[in-house]
């Protein structure tokens, strides 16, 4: 008596969890979004409302989202007693490249595009890339962007890569930074920012050997 008593409780319990919409989603809530829509996120996590949230498969759900376009990384946990949280981290623009219809596309760390507008992103740089193809030389267009101070980023009209070792930033003040290659970037920018502080008139800085830096004036 007492096992069947055991048998029917546990049973009882596991279709509660399983198939019963007592313990079921009935909210989702996603966080740490901007540019990607609320629904989009929610509609490609694939959970359906009223899903028994012990077949709520968050493993599958995250990997459905690092598929939209303008998610790096979505984090699904299931929340008792009735809800699924989606955190997501939404791609960064590291610059951008103008691309047919005027638009300019956006174009994350790892050199991938994610997106476009119709108008440039306030204070993302703008890249003339001789390949675009070339994912490695467009994830190196974009560690120097990211390794440009602030007070230079600013200022700055235009990166152009030919190729992966002549990486050249050109300021709006007619200034041209050459940069080389993505080696020693963060000292690079630093070295780029002060030279052309305290030289404003250069035309010409060239850091693609950082510690032996060379101006034309």
């Amino acid at each position: 008596m007492r096992v069947a008593a055991v048998a029917a409780v546990l049973a009882t319990l596991g279709w509660v969890l399983t198939g019963s919409a007592l313990v079921s989603v009935r909210t989702i809530e996603v966080t740490g979004n901007q540019s990607v829509a609320a629904d989009t996120i929610t509609q490609a996590a694939g959970i359906a409302l009223g899903t028994p949230l012990a077949r709520v498969d968050t493993a599958a759900a995250s990997r459905r989202l690092a598929g939209v376009p303008g998610i790096a990384r979505g984090d699904v946990t299931v929340v008792l007693p009735d809800k699924v949280s989606i955190r997501v981290t939404e791609r960064a623009v590291a610059f951008v490249v103008a691309v047919e219809g005027g638009a300019f596309a956006w174009i994350d760390p790892t050199g991938l595009s994610f997106g476009q507008s119709r108008e440039r992103p306030a204070g993302v740089p703008l890249a003339v890339v001789a390949n675009p193809n070339d994912q490695q030389l467009m994830a190196d267009v974009a560690t120097v962007a990211g390794a440009l101070p602030a007070r230079l980023t600013e200022r700055v009209q235009q990166i152009t890569a030919q190729t992966r070792d002549s990486i050249v930033v050109e300021t709006t003040a007619g200034t041209s930074i050459v940069w080389g290659s993505t080696e020693s970037s963060s000292l690079k920018g630093q070295v780029a920012d002060a030279l052309e502080s305290a030289q404003p008139r250069c035309r010409r800085i060239d850091v693609s050997s950082p510690t032996h830096p060379t101006t034309r004036c």
